[in-house]
């Protein structure tokens, strides 16, 4: 019997997302310069915003009577936030700190599991049932502190 070699590609956002893991930063930071094989591991230079350069965020929460709390945050990495009761998990999926626009990714836990409110994206809204009533958290993020460090 012979030997067949082939080649399997990877999606990048995957090992992205596991070297932004080992570096707990959030994978949108990372960025890939090289892979290769050392001592029967995959080597992966890589590089990632350091905290001058992350973006720290206004979190706008309007709960289901109208009242409205903001909340500021670095988006250095996934934060587990606790929002309006809720246990959720934000984490950036891109910033242009030029245009001072955020996207990020939203997961809410349900029945003990996180679940994706928002795959990418500013805003979104958080089920949640109070009492045997079925209600809803509206949430969006904005940058807090433009990218030359001052109040925007």
């Amino acid at each position: 019997m012979g030997t067949i070699r082939e080649s399997v590609r990877i999606p990048l956002g995957d090992l992205r997302q596991q070297v932004a893991d080992s570096f707990g930063v959030a994978a949108s930071l990372v960025e890939i310069h090289g892979i290769r094989l050392e001592d029967g591991a995959i080597e992966v230079d890589a590089s990632y915003l350091d905290g001058e350069d992350v973006p720290v965020v206004e979190l706008f929460v309007t709960d289901p009577s109208g009242h409205t709390e903001s909340y500021v945050t670095e988006l250095n990495g996934a934060k587990n936030l606790l929002i309006a009761g809720e246990d959720v998990l934000v984490e950036l999926v891109d910033y242009d700190p030029e245009r001072g626009e955020v996207f990020v990714s939203v997961k809410h836990r349900q029945d003990g599991e996180l679940v994706t409110v928002l795959g990418c994206g500013e805003k979104w809204v958080i089920p949640v049932e109070r009492d045997g009533v079925e209600e809803s958290i509206r949430c969006r993020i904005q940058t807090a502190v433009g990218p030359t460090g001052e109040e925007s």
